[in-house]
């Protein structure tokens, strides 16, 4: 279920003027800012009522409001969603929301066959999650999460697309937070995984 973008401005960005947006390849994009810092979360309340929230955090204002809003707005036109997109200001981080059952189901059927993804999906998977937990100094390529299992099936992606040494080891012991290190000659294989663009940069 593909959807149009609207035209870039020439000279705006290094994108063709107008792209044809997938559904597919903007959910893989974001699921990798969820799983790398947000969350999908179903919470109950007194009186039997149940919230179904989609969460990305950012220090970035910026990249919620130019990247990340636009995305979750595209999606949720896509998938005949009626929730709003809020961005809610933090006193350290901006916390974009979507609550909404609909995309809830989507990314949590998403996980449930990570794995399986196609190649462009792991492509995309992994530009979205580096963006959201990884270093982002250049001088190396670094990506943290909790779940070493996580980081093990990126790795195994990894060497599908060339990159045959890498490294995952336990960063911050008192919080249980795992590491996937790429040693520097091959950083630039890293970033040419997703060429020169990904879903954000149609916006």
């Amino acid at each position: 279920m593909p959807g149009k973008c609207g035209c870039v401005e020439e000279g705006l960005k290094p994108t063709p003027s107008c792209v044809d947006v997938d559904i597919d390849q903007i959910s893989a994009y974001l699921l990798g800012w969820i799983v790398g810092d947000g969350g999908l979360y179903k919470l109950s309340y007194s009186g039997g009522r149940t919230e179904y929230r989609v969460v990305v955090t950012q220090k970035d204002l910026s990249t919620a409001t130019r990247c990340l809003v636009p995305l979750f707005e595209s999606l949720r036109s896509m998938l005949n969603v009626t929730s709003k997109v809020r961005v809610i200001p933090g006193s350290t981080r901006v916390e974009v929301r979507v609550s909404s059952k609909r995309l809830y189901e989507h990314f949590t059927s998403l996980l449930t066959r990570l794995p399986e993804f196609t190649e462009s999906e792991r492509r995309l998977f992994i530009a979205g999650f580096y963006m959201a937990e990884g270093e982002k100094s250049g001088r190396r390529v670094r990506m943290w999460n909790k779940d070493i299992q996580l980081l093990k099936l990126i790795g195994s992606w990894l060497r599908e697309f060339g990159i045959e040494k890498f490294s995952i080891y336990l960063d911050d012991k008192r919080h249980g937070v795992y590491v996937l290190e790429i040693p520097s000659r091959y950083r630039h294989l890293f970033f040419n995984i997703w060429g020169l663009e990904t879903p954000c940069d149609l916006y």
